[in-house]
């Protein structure tokens, strides 16, 4: 039976801190990308809108890659979702078993891939790693194969995103997806300190809300070691705050050996309210991790390509972070 004592003395050690997930020792990496090759085009959140599809399917041939669609990317259900959650996971996984896709991106993200978690073949992409890419609610997704299949996976752009894929935001898919060489060095040059120091630890992070509700869950994204990163959109601060909260209360911020703020876009609220990002800072130092806020991660035109798994070195001091290893072979 539990006491009294016993619940306190829990509760002093961090509430859900043993159960925090870690990434497996090692990951595998994905083939990468050559022109020609295919690519599979899913929508395994919320319908795409507009000129979504279109969009989404110039950007990737635009790189000289085939596209293949997925079965259901036109249906929805409830509204909100691109067809039902059978058909959302068939699409992906009929893409993870066919060993002539060598990618699979999203149109775009929205809500949805958390229904599908329980349903994906982790099994087929540990047989056949192919390179995983998307952000925003694709966060589920990309951690989830990261820890279940031991492949890396790459928090970048869905296919509609912005107005084109090309200059600078071209450049990091480049390096990320179709060069065997390290990504290197990223500089944060308008970045703000939030906590001096250098760390070293495995990428895992993405959308704030995401890391959030998974928390507690068997998908809870890995912290303990990593470089923790997260972005935001469309959020007031005290729903920022809240949820930074309840990442601290589970110990997922204190797990990580740094932390890295990106951008928390159009985070407004009404009424009187601290800044999203003075909020953030907040939350963030009393981690006692090394920690930048600004990086160019999140619901932005130009954002980095970050590889899920990756060893990674944050210097918060001079503001850079290093990708320090291959994220594909």
């Amino acid at each position: 039976m539990t006491t009294r004592g016993d619940f306190l003395s829990t509760m002093a050690l961090g509430a859900g801190a043993a159960a925090i997930p870690v990434f497996p020792e090692s990951l595998v990496r994905p083939p990468r990308l050559r022109r020609g090759d295919r690519v599979g085009l899913i929508a395994p959140a919320s319908p795409p809108q507009h000129d979504d599809l279109a969009l989404a399917v110039a950007h990737v041939e635009s790189l000289g890659l085939t596209v293949v669609l997925g079965e259901y990317v036109r249906a929805v259900e409830n509204g909100y979702l691109a067809g039902s959650d059978a058909e959302r996971a068939d699409d992906f996984n009929k893409m993870a078993r066919d060993p002539s896709i060598r990618a699979i991106f999203s149109i775009r993200g929205g809500y949805g891939t958390m229904r599908i978690l329980n349903e994906l073949d982790y099994a087929a992409i540990a047989r056949d790693p192919k390179i995983v890419m998307g952000y925003s609610d694709l966060t589920a997704i990309l951690n989830a194969i990261a820890v279940r299949s031991r492949v890396m996976t790459f928090h970048g752009p869905v296919g509609a995103h912005g107005s084109l894929w090309n200059g600078l935001a071209r450049e990091y898919i480049a390096r990320a997806l179709m060069q065997t060489e390290p990504i290197g060095t990223l500089s944060i040059e308008d970045a703000q300190r939030i906590a001096s120091g250098r760390a070293r630890g495995r990428l895992a992070g993405g959308n704030l809300s995401l890391l959030a509700a998974l928390t507690g869950t068997p998908f809870a994204v890995p912290s303990e070691n990593t470089l923790f990163f997260f972005e935001e959109t469309e959020e007031a601060p005290y729903r920022i705050d809240r949820m930074l909260t309840q990442l601290s209360l589970a110990g997922t911020l204190r797990a990580a050996r740094g932390l890295l703020a990106g951008q928390c876009t159009k985070c407004t609220g009404d009424g009187p309210t601290a800044p999203a990002g003075e909020v953030i800072a907040q939350r963030l130092r009393g981690a006692g991790r090394p920690a930048l806020m600004g990086a160019p991660v999140g619901h932005v035109a130009m954002q980095w390509v970050l590889p899920i798994g990756a060893l990674a070195e944050l210097d918060a001091d001079e503001k850079t972070l290093t990708v320090l290893e291959p994220a594909v072979t």
